[in-house]
């Protein structure tokens, strides 16, 4: 034992001459937690198989090490004569963790929501667009909420792509009126027995996210959640009537879940030619967790239990935990989520 602990002081002390190699301004950010994490490892390989186990683990810490502190050297020599722009261009990119479901619930015949995740391979459009993430909740009977919802994605997809201006809330905002023109137009060109309209119609939440900043637009009830360890904040405006009612003073919060026009919505995609969007711009901190989910996620699930799921579980099981809570809450709506872990 008193061997172990000599030895991994030993290693310890090697690290941290290892981290002087790093420029100060790397140390200043990194290198306590790197130390923690090397320590960490090493005390759990000791214990797994003792010394032996520690060529292997310094083998993997000498190449990173030797390919890592190359790359930020490189970096600290741009930085010098690109200052701040190339600075912020080189700390764009975030990683992601992103999980997406769907699931038709419990009482009803067919799923017609619909979702999108795309992450441009292409550098250059990740670094100037960012990554894009939809849900969209369809209504209209003879399928005609899976046509809206689908339009929707689709539509916010390619009009926001193909938006070469660097403004994102303006590009978004676009790309959702787009797709409400689009919704509008085919439910006028479907055929209607009682003659009073299709009902084609679909909500819709979308998100960018571009460096370290989040970009919400929504139509309708389908909304955004960031999620951390502290808190849980709705990002998106709810345009439900009860929703409305609660804000004006004129309903309680308690009566808004039990009234039966708590699925009444005030704005919808394709219900009117020209559909006013929602936005809501925020900062994003390593660590917080975005949700975009459909009603029948967040209506029959609280947000503590969403909280409570996504900050104990990755993105791809919170994303099965909270379909699966909403369906034993009765399953009663299509049930939708995308996570994306920000890290």
């Amino acid at each position: 034992m008193a061997s172990f602990h000599w030895m991994q002081s030993w290693s310890e002390r090697l690290y941290q001459w290892l981290l002087l190699a790093y420029p100060s301004e790397f140390r200043r950010e990194f290198g306590q937690e790197m130390a923690q994490a090397f320590r960490d490892c090493c005390r759990e390989e000791l214990r797994a198989g003792g010394i032996p186990r520690l060529i292997p683990l310094w083998g993997t810490v000498f190449y990173d090490f030797m390919k890592s502190v190359s790359i930020e050297h490189l970096l600290n020599v741009k930085n010098m004569f690109l200052h701040d722009k190339e600075y912020s261009m080189l700390n764009a990119p975030l990683q992601l963790q992103v999980a997406q479901l769907t699931d038709i619930g419990r009482k009803r015949p067919s799923n017609e929501d619909n979702l999108i995740t795309v992450l441009p391979e292409d550098h250059s459009i990740l670094e100037q667009k960012g990554a894009l993430f939809v849900v969209a909740d369809g209504m209209g009977g003879h399928s005609y909420g899976e046509i809206a919802s689908q339009i929707a994605i689709d539509q916010i997809r390619e009009v926001y792509y193909q938006d070469t201006s660097s403004d994102i809330p303006t590009a978004l905002t676009n790309a959702i009126k787009q797709a409400n023109a689009a919704i509008y137009q085919e439910a006028h060109s479907k055929p209607s027995p009682d003659n009073k309209g299709t009902g084609m119609g679909t909500t819709c939440v979308a998100a960018v996210i571009k460096d370290r900043t989040l970009y919400i637009a929504n139509v309708g009830d389908s909304l955004a959640y960031l999620i951390n360890d502290q808190e849980i904040r709705q990002l998106a405006e709810n345009h439900s009537w009860v929703v409305e009612q609660v804000r004006l003073g004129l309903m309680s919060e308690e009566d808004a879940r039990t009234s039966e026009k708590r699925n009444v919505i005030t704005r919808a995609l394709g219900t009117k030619e020209e559909e006013e969007v929602s936005l809501t711009t925020t900062d994003a901190q390593p660590g917080d967790t975005l949700v975009l989910c459909t009603d029948g996620l967040h209506g029959p699930v609280s947000e503590d239990e969403m909280r409570e799921i996504v900050t104990a579980y990755p993105p791809e099981e919170s994303t099965k935990r909270l379909i699966e809570r909403a369906n034993e809450s009765g399953g009663l709506d299509n049930i939708t989520a995308i996570v994306i872990k920000i890290s």
